[in-house]
């Protein structure tokens, strides 16, 4: 038997709405899920807050400063704060540092002036934005750099840290990740002395040292491998330095 056209037309569109509905709700509870990390990350790092100066962002003025991180490895790039350019990204996938290339870098350009963030440097967090895989942390130097024209400036990165399953995470879980890269001073110290005592977790020892350059597991017996020492945990602890 034929339905009637009517008929068939509502089953179409029926068939399509409910199509829609299925794709769209998991983007909608993501959506939701990502707002929600976001505003427990904002509490970790409290934002700085800089001025507008002819509807445009002045940078160089800070009206209401926040939390202060040091940076804790080179390699991050940075320019002038008040550019208006597109800053290149600077993307971090399990410790490592690299600018962003290709498509990527396509929007961003760079002035005369930019360089890199050195490893101690101060710096306030402007925004943080959680994406589908990754959370990105907009830096302001704390200092003022003096140019070469006599003109003052702040330096502004651009960090995207690439964390699969973020949508696992806790905010905590992340901050850990962030913290091998930028932390608050006195976490960021640590990685000068490489302090790293008897009973130690592995996540204690990431943050006091940065991701190792291999790992061995052996079961209850674990070795985290760095240029210039190994560390050794048993049982989750660490048991000895080498």
């Amino acid at each position: 038997m034929t339905l009637p056209h009517f008929v068939r037309s509502s089953i179409t569109r029926s068939t399509v709405t409910a199509s829609v509905m299925c794709f769209a709700l998991p983007l909608v509870a993501l959506a939701a899920a990502n707002k929600a990390l976001q505003q427990a990350l904002w509490k970790e790092y409290p934002l700085t807050r800089v001025g507008l100066v002819m509807l445009k962002t002045d940078y160089n003025r800070i009206t209401q400063p926040g939390a202060i991180l040091a940076i804790r490895v080179p390699g991050i790039y940075a320019d002038v704060a008040n550019t208006e350019n597109a800053i290149v990204n600077t993307n971090v996938v399990n410790g490592q540092v690299s600018q962003a290339t290709g498509w990527s870098a396509a929007f961003g350009g760079s002035t005369s002036h930019s360089r890199t963030l050195n490893p101690n440097e101060k710096v306030y967090v402007t925004q943080v934005d959680v994406k589908r895989d990754a959370v990105q942390l907009e830096l302001l130097t704390v200092d003022v750099t003096t140019l070469g024209d006599g003109q003052g400036t702040r330096y502004r990165a651009e960090v995207n840290f690439k964390i699969p399953g973020i949508d696992t995470m806790t905010a905590e879980d992340i901050k850990k990740t962030i913290d091998t890269v930028v932390a608050d001073p006195e976490t960021a110290s640590a990685v000068q002395s490489k302090t790293v005592k008897l009973g130690m977790s592995p996540d204690e020892v990431k943050t006091t040292l940065g991701n190792p350059d291999k790992v061995v597991d052996l079961g209850a017996k674990q070795l985290f491998v760095y240029k210039d020492m190994k560390i050794v945990f048993v049982d989750g602890k660490v048991s000895d330095v080498q």
